[in-house]
């Protein structure tokens, strides 16, 4: 089974709480990442646990 990519969506990223009415944070920026459940500006910010892992499978530093 191919593992998942993690990203902002509270089905998937254990670290994205869904707070309410299309709402969620990540509980390790302590951002709003999803309004309304669309990306803020936040949405896999700086601090984002999974922007490295994206990076190293790219070839890319961060």
């Amino acid at each position: 089974m191919k593992k998942r990519e993690m990203y902002c969506n509270p089905d998937v990223c254990p670290n994205c709480i869904y707070i309410g009415e299309g709402d969620s944070i990540c509980d390790v920026t302590h951002e709003v990442v999803l309004e309304d459940w669309d990306p803020t500006e936040n949405f896999m910010g700086q601090g984002c646990p999974y922007i490295k892992k994206l990076h190293e499978k790219d070839g890319r530093k961060k």
